[in-house]
């Protein structure tokens, strides 16, 4: 839900293991309309294709994802909203997740809708900036959002955890990391640190 498993990661469980983890598409609406079967290995970080009686397609730009099933909810309880509410016309529902669908059907996650950063005119999700701070040795999770700015619409923000007893790296030494691996929009134009970052009851970075 909302965001996939790292290739790195399930290369790492495999080998610890002796098991390629299959990731899922969970939607608290519906359950598992997509399930990545019979071969995670070859692409680990798709959710799969759509399950028998789903189905899936992207709309707009960038490309939001849609699924249309059984089973789905019949209402939201606060605030109410019914399923013909929620569901539009034709019983396809927004999951909220910008996503990509290869030729043989498989939905790849590339971020959530609301996460994604507008720089003057250029947009990209905070994942793809965090992973490359995340690669830092001395930080244990980094969270990027966007803040408001007068000419560029917004520009992106870092804040970091240290993992424990870490030294903490000098901003520039950070500024660097990012300035090799991501496009100049793309730098943080803040670094901090902090004690803890807002998480879900799932361990998963709660984004505004």
């Amino acid at each position: 839900t909302t965001a996939g498993l790292s290739p790195e990661t399930a290369r790492r469980f495999a080998e610890i293991h002796g098991v390629f983890p299959a990731q899922a598409l969970g939607i608290i609406e519906c359950g598992l309309p997509c399930v990545n079967l019979p071969d995670p290995e070859n692409l680990p970080s798709s959710v799969g294709r759509p399950q028998p009686a789903f189905e899936a397609e992207l709309r707009g730009e960038p490309p939001a994802l849609h699924v249309r099933g059984p089973g789905f909810l019949d209402a939201y309880l606060s605030p109410w909203r019914t399923r013909a509410e929620i569901l539009d016309e034709n019983g396809w529902f927004a999951t909220g997740d910008i996503a990509s669908i290869d030729a043989e059907g498989r939905v790849v996650l590339l971020g959530r809708a609301k996460a994604v950063i507008g720089v003057g005119g250029m947009k990209f999700f905070p994942e793809e900036v965090e992973a490359v701070l995340n690669s830092h040795p001395a930080l244990e999770r980094s969270w990027v959002f966007g803040r408001p700015h007068a000419d560029f619409g917004m520009v992106p923000v870092a804040e970091a955890v240290l993992k424990p007893k870490a030294t903490p790296p000098k901003p520039a030494e950070l500024f660097s990391l990012c300035r090799r691996e991501l496009s100049r929009h793309k730098i943080p134009a803040e670094i901090r640190f902090v004690d803890e970052i807002p998480l879900t009851a799932s361990g998963k970075i709660k984004r505004a």
